[in-house]
């Protein structure tokens, strides 16, 4: 009956020991399922929090190339508008000096013109003079 005892408690501390192992066998997979857990719940955090900043910069870059595209043809049009008011300022100082010349040409004939009166003054001052003199010298 001793033997049976001893038998018994052998056994009850195997039961025991076994009991121990498994608790701690259960916490050991409990704690690798809960790390395996927490990383495919911070992987999938990671994941989604990656395609929602990818997509919101995506749809940035696309607002930004079409304001830039608008703004782009807002320019080409400036500068058409622009280059036509050039080239209308450009006809118009051709035009100017145009008439710059013309006016030149004119100023010319009138120069000429009073050179001729002016010759014909000094002609009609040398009569009117010699007119002066003589009624004075039939006197």
């Amino acid at each position: 009956m001793d033997k049976d005892i001893a038998l018994a408690k052998e056994n009850a501390q195997e039961k025991g020991r076994s009991k121990k192992k498994d608790k701690k066998k259960n916490k050991i997979w409990i704690n690798v399922l809960i790390f395996i857990v927490s990383a495919g719940v911070w992987s999938a955090a990671v994941y989604y929090g990656y395609t929602y900043a990818k997509n919101y910069i995506d749809v940035s870059i696309k607002n930004v190339q079409q304001e830039n595209a608008v703004n782009i043809q807002e320019l080409s049009e400036k500068m058409e508008q622009l280059s036509t008011e050039i080239n209308n300022l450009k006809n118009r100082i051709e035009n100017t000096d145009d008439t710059i010349s013309n006016s030149t040409v004119v100023q010319e004939r009138i120069d000429e013109r009073l050179q001729n009166l002016d010759g014909q003054l000094k002609t009609l001052e040398k009569s009117l003079k010699i007119l002066k003199e003589a009624p004075n010298g039939q006197n």
